[in-house]
């Protein structure tokens, strides 16, 4: 089974990281990576970090229009990494894999049926939109862009400006 990684920004904004990685968390991700360091594949926390802050360094010098139209290009989808995003009412407004959760709210993405009983009744997307400005990591299985199998997902969010 293959690692799956794809990426959240909630415009208005949360950024969010998904990954399959199977290693426990056992740094910060804050201090995973520092500026001058560019991570890779190799290590999927920090290269999720780095994905998410790519995204937002995008929304700060192009803006929303221009973060919205990259990220639902599925050129930019990275193999198994992918850019997703919500605005401040928690709609999704870019997600290339899976375009027709377009306008759909992030709140009412449920969980797969393997993972219900893991959880306390809340919505996946629920869970995801609980992120803040300091990050929220949650695990869950979610179909690979690649093989379409449901895999072991790590997501990274953060909010970004509301």
């Amino acid at each position: 089974m293959k690692n799956f990684l794809t990426l959240l920004l909630v415009l208005g904004l949360a950024a969010i990281g998904i990954t399959g990685c199977e290693k426990a968390m056992t740094d910060s991700m804050m201090d995973v990576t520092k500026p001058s360091e560019t991570p890779t594949k190799d290590n999927p926390e920090a290269y999720t970090v780095a994905l998410v802050q790519a995204a937002i360094d995008l929304y700060k010098t192009g803006g929303r229009d221009a973060v919205e139209a990259y990220h639902n290009d599925s050129a930019n989808i990275d193999g198994q990494w992918y850019v997703f995003i919500t605005d401040e009412n928690d709609l999704f407004v870019a997600h290339a894999p899976r375009p027709d959760l377009i306008g759909t709210d992030l709140k009412d993405v449920e969980w797969l049926a393997e993972d219900v009983e893991r959880h306390d009744g809340s919505t996946l997307g629920a869970k995801i939109a609980e992120a803040t400005e300091t990050g929220l990591w949650i695990e869950y299985l979610w179909p690979n862009p690649e093989s379409g199998a449901n895999e072991q997902k790590r997501t990274w969010a953060i909010r970004y400006e509301g």
